[in-house]
């Protein structure tokens, strides 16, 4: 755990709003614990001046707009973090909905936080961050993960499947369409009904069926069908290996939502995954490569000594042939970068479950 007392935090902004740099800026110079080290106006403006950076000049925390011309606030942190791992990246901005935090979380941000924030609470969350590792949130944003969180387990096990016939007609119709990705307009012009309707409807699925998020519905949805056509077949068991908890949580609740998939287990610190296998069932690890104490391929390589049976998948920022090279010489049968979606993360677990290997394409000519 990093502990800052006398130096000072270096802080770099990226936000292509002058305006907004400037306030941030003049704000955080009031701060004494807090210095502005670098502006960029964009995410290849911040790379391009990051290149000239010695490594004791490099910013402690980069604080990044989302929406910005060419290059995304996330894409920012997918590269920074790639390029740059002991640089921590919060978001700071406009955006609240649940694609975008998440996404955000993915690819690796330490924090997010809301442009409506009073500036003391940046600064603090600023500190928290450096101090202890707190995640700083936005308390809406928190209350926003925890409810998705809260519901990230799997809500279909056993022989349990989702009864639908209490929904009329109508409704299932929304809840498919709700569940396949359309935006409540687009359900709307759909089923030519009113987008009011809509939210009607939705309102009445998630009161009959108990839940309370789109999340909660896919799961339910996707659970079923696969309790239905398998008959109650086995539950692949996985468990998560990350050093950041957000990471963890995150990915566990993509995970959820894969009708065979049980997460048995969220571990940051890889040096506790052996004594976890020693007592628990699992198929198949899914693990961060960059880990303070122990990376994942030495993990990789216990475990496949260890425990043979045990499943590997890497997910990862790195792309680096040696590290691909290593992670194959090792027998892990799988090896995703973190900026995946959903469906090839899916297909990799289940190709890996049904004994096959899966290296993303990307990266495939290094093996």
């Amino acid at each position: 755990m990093q502990k800052i007392t006398s130096e000072l935090i270096k802080v770099g902004i990226v936000d292509d709003n002058k305006a907004t740099v400037s306030s941030l800026q003049e704000v955080l110079s009031y701060a004494p614990k807090i210095k502005v080290v670098l502006t960029a106006k964009s995410g290849d403006d911040l790379f391009e001046k990051l290149k000239f950076t010695d490594t004791e000049g490099l910013p402690d925390i980069i604080i990044t707009d989302v929406n910005m011309p060419g290059m995304s606030g996330i894409e920012v942190v997918r590269q920074g973090k790639a390029l740059y791992p002991s640089i921590r990246f919060m978001m700071l901005t406009v955006f609240d909905d649940e694609d975008t935090l998440f996404e955000a979380i993915k690819a690796g941000a330490s924090g997010y936080l809301l442009k409506e924030e009073r500036t003391a609470t940046i600064i603090n969350h600023i500190e928290q961050l450096m101090e202890d590792g707190s995640v700083p949130m936005s308390s809406r944003i928190a209350r926003k993960t925890l409810d998705l969180l809260a519901h990230s387990s799997p809500s279909v096990s056993g022989n349990q499947v989702v009864q639908l016939e209490g929904l009329s007609a109508r409704e299932k119709d929304v809840l498919y369409l709700l569940v396949d990705g359309l935006e409540y307009k687009a359900i709307a012009a759909r089923l030519v009904i009113s987008p009011h309707t809509v939210r009607k409807h939705i309102a009445n699925v998630y009161e009959k069926l108990h839940i309370t998020s789109k999340a909660q519905a896919i799961r339910l949805l996707q659970g079923n069908k696969q309790m239905t056509e398998s008959g109650g077949k086995k539950r692949h068991k996985i468990l998560l290996v990350d050093d950041h908890q957000i990471i963890l949580d995150s990915l566990a609740m993509m995970i959820a939502t894969i009708g065979d998939c049980e997460i048995t287990g969220k571990i940051c610190d890889p040096t506790d995954v052996i004594p976890f296998l020693e007592e628990n069932a699992v198929d198949l690890i899914i693990s961060d490569i960059s880990m303070p104490k122990m990376d994942g391929l030495a993990l990789a390589a216990q475990v496949k000594k260890k425990f043979p049976a045990v499943r590997m998948l890497m997910l990862t920022v790195s792309e680096a042939p040696e590290q691909v090279h290593r992670a194959h010489a090792l027998g892990i049968e799988g090896y995703v970068l973190k900026k995946t979606n959903k469906e090839e993360l899916t297909n990799a677990i289940r190709q890996i479950m049904s004994g096959e290997s899966f290296y993303a394409q990307s990266i495939a000519a290094y093996v």
